[in-house]
């Protein structure tokens, strides 16, 4: 692999409208397109989720990183009467309406999966190939506690946001919750403070669930699954449900792993995606 392109949030930071949504996206790389969904969180963007991959990536496909709705400098929405997925999965849609592009692959984490998963099922001619780490939209927990303890806080630090409940949260999503410092945290909570509209809708909206387990088994995309097998948040059983569903799906599980093996492995992260892309086989 080539020499990694050095990339900030500022050179890559562009808007664009998606149906009524003012999305912001970072974008870098030229091929075929590639879009980075992140997951939950107060705080959260594609660009503090996927950081340390899309400069390798972006040297061989065009790597879109999508502030889903409500979140980073996406515009604020009050869910009521869809589920989040839904239409998290159509701003994706009409986002790739606006800038002309046909045919995507989806990298999703958590939150972010549980869009590519609803996207491959309302929009299965638009998707080429999707990865899902630690990814929401599998279903019911049977054999672990739900809401996980990863959601908890993570419900917690929306409600109550304070660099202590970030650093209570960090420390449950990975592994190693030292590996990120203080500056980092500061900087979510400070996004979280400049962008009180994203919490009042999330305050407002209704928390309308979508069983998609039925639909995963007429899903044909081939699908790469990623976990690290000590996930607090989701837990690794999801994925092996999303295994059984998705017909042409594997998975690669991380151990000394939590939340984010994007973050936490990111390099064998890397070579795992781009290896997925690039074959058919």
């Amino acid at each position: 692999m080539a020499t990694t392109v050095q990339l900030t949030e500022a050179t890559t930071s562009k808007f664009a409208q998606a149906g009524k949504i003012r999305v912001h996206y970072n974008e870098a790389g030229t091929g075929d397109a590639l879009f980075f969904l992140h997951g939950s969180g107060p705080g959260a963007s594609s660009w503090s989720n996927f950081n340390r991959n899309v400069g390798p990536l972006s040297e061989n496909y065009r790597c879109l990183l999508m502030d889903q709705p409500g979140y980073g400098k996406t515009d604020s929405v009050t869910m009521t009467t869809e589920s989040r997925s839904t239409v998290n999965a159509r701003a994706v849609k009409e986002l790739m309406d606006t800038l002309g592009i046909e045919k995507a692959s989806l990298v999703g984490n958590s939150m972010g999966g549980g869009t590519a998963l609803a996207f491959a099922v309302d929009y299965p001619d638009r998707l080429h190939k999707m990865v899902l780490m630690g990814s929401g939209g599998g279903g019911v927990n049977i054999f672990s506690h739900q809401p996980s303890e990863g959601i908890k806080q993570l419900n917690y630090t929306f409600d109550h946001p304070s660099v202590e409940e970030f650093r209570k949260l960090i420390n449950i999503m990975l592994y190693d919750g030292s590996t990120v410092p203080d500056e980092i945290l500061q900087q979510r909570f400070d996004t979280v403070k400049a962008t009180p509209g994203h919490i009042e809708a999330r305050k407002n909206s209704v928390n309308v669930l979508r069983d998609l387990s039925a639909d995963l088994l007429n899903v044909k995309a081939p699908a790469l699954l990623i976990h690290g097998r000590d996930d607090r948040v989701v837990p690794l059983e999801g994925s092996l449900r999303l295994l059984t569903a998705l017909e042409n799906s594997r998975l690669v599980v991380f151990n000394h792993c939590g939340h984010w093996a994007q973050f936490e492995h990111a390099n064998e992260f890397n070579r795992l995606v781009e290896d997925f892309l690039s074959h058919d086989d």
